[in-house]
């Protein structure tokens, strides 16, 4: 009878094998944080776009720009030359006169945009300079402002100081006769 030979088995694992999967597990880690920084990153670039002071600026300009342009004469509308102040003409929304009552001048001045609301005299379309006038700030930081007139549509071309903020651009239609 020959003896049998026994095989011995070792069930555990060498050194090498834990090394290399403990590298693998710390590459697969700092590849998972390299990505979730830079995810945090441009999620903090965004949030600011958004909701950043010139994001919000922008809204309010556009609503401010769009509200008169609705309202707005077909009729008469002042562009200066160098296309940088508009000034346009408006009913209140109930009025039945035949000429505007009320005028916009949209401008820019040093870095910022203003709007400046004012009250015609009665059937003119000449700023009553007794009237009160209300200037509002509508955005800061402002390196361009722009306008043109294209039969009934009116655009407004916005640049920003800052080259990551998007230009705005905003149209709108002048709807009165």
């Amino acid at each position: 009878m020959k003896p049998k030979s026994r095989q011995i088995r070792n069930n555990g694992f060498t050194l090498i094998e834990i090394a290399a999967v403990i590298v693998m597990v710390g590459m697969m880690t700092l590849g998972a944080g390299v990505l979730l920084a830079n995810g945090q990153k441009s999620w903090g670039r965004l949030f600011g776009r958004v909701y950043g002071d010139q994001a919000i600026d922008s809204f309010a300009a556009q609503k401010a720009f769009d509200a008169v342009c609705r309202k707005a004469s077909l009729r008469k509308y002042v562009l200066n030359g160098s296309g940088n102040l508009l000034e346009l003409y408006y009913w209140d929304g109930s009025s039945t006169a035949s000429t505007p009552e009320h005028y916009a001048r949209f401008y820019q001045s040093g870095e910022d945009m203003f709007v400046e609301y004012g009250s015609l005299e009665t059937g003119t379309w000449q700023p009553d300079t007794g009237a009160p006038v209300t200037t509002v700030k509508l955005a800061g930081d402002v390196d361009s402002l722009t306008f043109t007139v294209e039969g009934t549509s009116v655009q407004m071309f916005l640049n920003y100081i800052d080259e990551n903020m998007m230009p705005v651009v905003c149209s709108s239609v002048r709807h009165n006769d």
